[in-house]
């Protein structure tokens, strides 16, 4: 497993027997993407249009928010997951960059090296492969594979925040979203100690509302008695898109492949590719850090002064 470099010197990582992972943050320009542009997300040329003018009309409003609007591949990417209307996607905007703005929580300055731990020991993971649908896959560990002393649940979630922040990145990410697999094996209270309610809330309401990606499923396996606990933090504050998303596959991993084909899955999901028993997260550091400066351009976006909520 190494970072290596195309012909066209993009880089890309190599996990062996052909298997690699790399961004593309080219527009998609085939027939097929367009089509289901146009269909999911009124993605047209009269409607981005309207929709962009309006949105920058709505954010030049708002003078402490400071972003990009003439960069309409920035806008695109917050008004795709909300079907280009610019009015929720300014909410949208207001609330990702209100959270943002809070000092050391869960999506300030993310960088490979706050995240070290949660990369190394695996916890949270791109998967190399993107589903049937074209959805990005990230893979969590969230029982006996997770060491919450060694990585604490704010780590978890900055990594996870900073992976989907990557592969948000990509147009065709942006069409498609991304589906969640999340491992409970071996659930122990030390873990679900790391998730108070209050903390659980500001997550979920997060993800649900104000973060500019399409969550499209999230697929847990090997749930036991002990996730029941768990999953009573996090129900409450589920919305009903959210609820009819979550599926719970046991250990079954034929129910899985219901939803996301073997084929895009390593072996240890029941899928038919082999991951490197060497795994090296921090190769996936070092491919996130070949965008470094795009990552540290966005930084510079949002509030240029405290923002009180609401």
């Amino acid at each position: 497993m190494a970072l290596r470099y195309d012909e066209l010197k993009a880089p890309f990582v190599d996990y062996g027997n052909g298997v690699k992972l790399a961004l593309n943050l080219e527009e998609f320009t085939d027939a097929a993407s367009k089509e289901k542009a146009a269909k999911e997300l009124r993605e047209t040329a009269d409607v981005m249009d309207a929709s962009i003018r309006k949105l920058r009309e709505l954010i030049q409003q708002e003078q402490q928010l400071r972003v990009p609007v003439e960069d309409e591949t920035y806008m695109r990417r917050f008004l795709r997951p909300k079907k280009y209307y610019p009015d929720s996607t300014f909410d949208m905007m207001k609330a990702f960059y209100r959270m943002k703005a809070k000092e050391n929580f869960i999506s300030d300055h993310l960088t490979t090296s706050s995240i070290k731990n949660a990369l190394e020991d695996r916890v949270v993971q791109i998967l190399p492969k993107r589903d049937q649908h074209g959805r990005r896959i990230l893979y969590m560990e969230m029982g006996a594979k997770w060491n919450c002393t060694k990585v604490p649940s704010l780590e978890v979630i900055r990594c996870t925040n900073m992976l989907m922040e990557a592969v948000g990145q990509e147009p065709s990410t942006q069409l498609n979203g991304i589906v969640f697999v999340v491992n409970f094996d071996k659930l122990s209270l030390s873990h679900i100690s790391q998730f108070p309610p209050r903390f659980v809330k500001s997550v979920v309401d997060h993800g649900q509302k104000n973060s500019p990606h399409r969550i499209k499923g999230m697929h847990i396996v090997n749930n036991a008695r002990m996730f029941n606990i768990f999953f009573k933090i996090f129900k409450p504050f589920l919305g009903k898109k959210w609820s009819q998303r979550i599926f719970l596959h046991g250990v079954e991993f034929k129910s899985l492949h219901e939803h996301i084909d073997a084929d895009c899955l390593p072996s240890f999901l029941g899928g038919t590719y082999e991951m490197p028993v060497e795994y090296d997260g921090a190769v996936i550091g070092q491919l996130l850090d070949c965008y470094k400066e795009k990552f540290e351009q966005e930084e510079k976006y949002g509030y240029i002064a405290e923002v009180k909520e609401s």
